[in-house]
């Protein structure tokens, strides 16, 4: 049986101190066992694109595992979870806060762990150009590129809100530019590769934004807006399920409604969206 709808799963971090956007060990791991035994197949990021521009068939337990921004606890915990129990994520970079230096240990056997900030101690890393503090390396991220146990993708190189930044439209347009062909060539120079794949900051961005970045050659484009994805729909418009830290039960409730079209859509109507 091939999908009808397919998941997208949005995480940040996974680590021990609790936050907004933040999971524990644990409760990743309980999601993660979750989708194993209940065999879903984890999409890489063309695969799920191919099949919402309807150019192959995927099977109908079929969900899209993402992160934003790519924290270093996605190396420490998420990573090892992952490739324990064999299954596929796509990060979205935040390019300009990637820096380089030697692989940190991880919860794969090791005692001994860096410290993992929480997420307001994260952004004031970053602000204080510290961000090698919370942020992935390049020898991390290529070594879990090298198993294929997670791909990268571009969530921009400064992570701005460029509507905030400057009031006149065009200025604007030349500094979003400016930064997706930033974003853009150091994924190719640093993995080799072009990205199709670009998430939105905050989830914000307009029709101007979208045409902009289809010209970079980004024809998938994320969201942080909750729905359905369905073969033929807008690849420009791609919605993700917000997870937090609650239990598998949870979890596995929201991938059954939103694997049914008609399960989805009369959820989004009770919920008004």
């Amino acid at each position: 049986m091939n999908a009808k709808a397919v998941p997208v799963l949005m995480y940040h971090h996974v680590a021990p101190r609790p936050g907004l956007v933040t999971v524990k060990p644990q409760t990743f791991a309980a999601h993660m066992e979750r989708l194993a035994r209940a065999g879903y197949t984890t999409l890489t990021a063309d695969r799920f694109l191919a099949w919402m521009q309807g150019r192959v068939d995927v099977p109908h337990k079929s969900v899209l595992v993402t992160f934003d921004d790519g924290y270093l606890d996605n190396y420490v915990h998420a990573y090892p979870t992952l490739k324990r129990f064999g299954l596929h994520a796509v990060v979205f970079l935040v390019t300009g806060w990637i820096g380089d230096g030697p692989v940190r240990p991880n919860a794969d056997g090791n005692e001994d762990l860096p410290d993992l900030p929480s997420h307001k101690a994260c952004k004031q890393a970053i602000a204080e150009d510290r961000a090698d503090d919370a942020m992935l390396r390049w020898s991390e991220i290529e070594l879990m590129e090298s198993d294929g146990t997670i791909e990268f993708h571009s969530h921009t190189h400064t992570h701005v809100r460029w509507d905030e930044l400057h009031a006149n439209a065009s200025t604007r347009l030349d500094a979003l530019r400016h930064d997706l062909a930033q974003s853009r060539d150091t994924l190719r120079q640093r993995l080799g590769r072009e990205s199709r794949h670009l998430c939105w900051p905050w989830g914000h961005y307009d029709t101007g934004y979208q045409t902009l970045a289809r010209e970079f050659g980004f024809d998938a484009q994320y969201t942080v807006e909750r729905g359905l994805n369905l073969p033929g729909d807008d690849p420009l418009h791609i919605k993700r399920i917000d997870t937090k830290e609650r239990p598998a039960g949870w979890l596995a409730r929201q991938l059954f409604t939103y694997r049914s079209p008609r399960l989805g859509r009369t959820y989004l109507a009770l919920r008004g969206r």
